[in-house]
């Protein structure tokens, strides 16, 4: 595989991580399941401290899938900002 395709690659990678981003269904989703979280969490007794916990790192693993997605998405974009600006110097020479 060249390396432009792999660059192209990359680029569509993160375009498709910007659209699950910008999707209503997965926004909604997400949101649902934060919402879910939050009220099962609230049910809890203070001394149920690991079923707390539980409910806390469920909320920090969809903070990360939607930090993950958020990276892929902003590298790929500065990397097509990085390859168009290589394209665009190289015509000038």
């Amino acid at each position: 595989m060249s390396e432009n395709n792999q660059v192209d690659d990359l680029i569509a990678f993160g375009k498709n991580a910007r659209n699950i981003l910008d999707d209503a269904t997965f926004k909604a989703v997400i949101q649902s399941v934060k919402d879910d979280i939050h009220i099962s969490w609230k049910q809890t007794s203070p001394h149920e401290a690991k079923e707390r916990e539980r409910y806390y790192q469920l909320l920090q693993a969809i903070d990360l899938l939607e930090e993950k997605l958020w990276m892929v998405a902003d590298n790929a974009h500065i990397l097509k900002l990085k390859t168009e600006n290589i394209v665009r110097n190289n015509k000038g020479v």
